[in-house]
């Protein structure tokens, strides 16, 4: 009984702590959200139910701003496993120097996001960035990276992919590592090629490393702020503002806590749908799976 009463005392600040860091603040912006609050009022908060959430369905920004969210995450993602799994079969097969290209690898990550997201604005600058300045000396004209609206959301998603990659190469190069070297030797007596040695045996037994990879990173795509802000601010105009740029601009520049709240608990949840169905839709964690084994 001592024992028992001893366990829950230790326990007992770090669940104060998710209480008050994780639990409060999500109820006191779910409350938010139903109440017209707005920071430069002297009314104070209103209550107006579900009056956020018909406004922001019924406002072209916020879809406008969800489809390029939904844009930058796929691409993100596909970018991001696809460039990961690649260097990570290289590596595989890497005798020489691994750990050196690993570390080299491993530096974007490491590496602030802010300090990204300012290195890559002078890179992309139209008039004196290093791109430009190599399309130049080949013949070709400097390109407006951040200030053409059709090109601004896609520089900034290549800065995350390339922020993005070392997470998915740690984990696809674990998964390979760990494969069972017997397989190939089996697919190679079974006269296997390398594209089939790679769909049949690679390929399956990194299912729950890939999931892995895009539950992370799909979830690190979603609350991409800082990098987006910082190179493009949402422009030129609105060409570049995703879900996150929305709510901070309706909190911190319109003063609109309420329907930043109702934008933010939507986010909230809709990470949520998005991490869940991916788990589902691959079934690499369901109970079948795990006792069939």
């Amino acid at each position: 009984m001592r024992e028992k009463t001893f366990m829950r005392l230790m326990t007992l600040p770090a669940l104060l702590l998710f209480l008050f860091i994780g639990v409060y603040p999500t109820i006191e912006a779910l409350f938010n959200s139903l109440t017209d609050y707005k920071m430069t009022s002297t009314t104070g908060r209103t209550f107006i139910g579900l009056g956020n959430y018909i406004r922001m369905f019924t406002e072209m920004r916020f879809w406008h701003a969800l489809g390029r969210t939904m844009i930058f995450v796929v691409l993100s993602v596909l970018l991001t496993y696809c460039i990961g799994l690649i260097v990570s079969l290289m590596l595989n097969k890497t005798k020489r120097m691994r750990n050196f290209y690993r570390i080299v690898f491993l530096i974007p990550m490491i590496i602030a996001p802010t300090i990204t997201a300012l290195n890559f604005r002078f890179m992309y600058n139209y008039n004196f960035g290093i791109i430009n300045e190599m399309l130049n000396r080949i013949g070709l004209p400097s390109i407006d990276f951040l200030g053409t609206p059709s090109l601004s959301l896609f520089s900034a998603l290549l800065v995350d992919v390339w922020q993005g990659v070392p997470l998915a190469l740690l984990v696809l190069l674990a998964g390979l590592e760990a494969q069972p070297v017997s397989l190939y030797e089996a697919a190679m007596l079974d006269g296997a090629s390398s594209w089939q040695t790679f769909r049949f045996v690679t390929l399956p037994l990194l299912s729950k490393f890939s999931v892995i990879v895009v539950i992370l990173r799909t979830m690190d795509s979603l609350k991409v702020y800082e990098t987006i802000q910082l190179l493009t601010g949402g422009g030129p105009g609105a060409s570049s503002e995703t879900l996150n740029l929305y709510i901070a601009t309706a909190g911190f520049s319109w003063f609109d806590m309420g329907y930043a709240a109702a934008l933010g608990i939507f986010t909230l949840y809709f990470i949520m749908f998005i991490a869940n169905r991916v788990i589902k839709a691959t079934g690499v964690f369901s109970a079948e799976e795990v006792s069939s084994k």
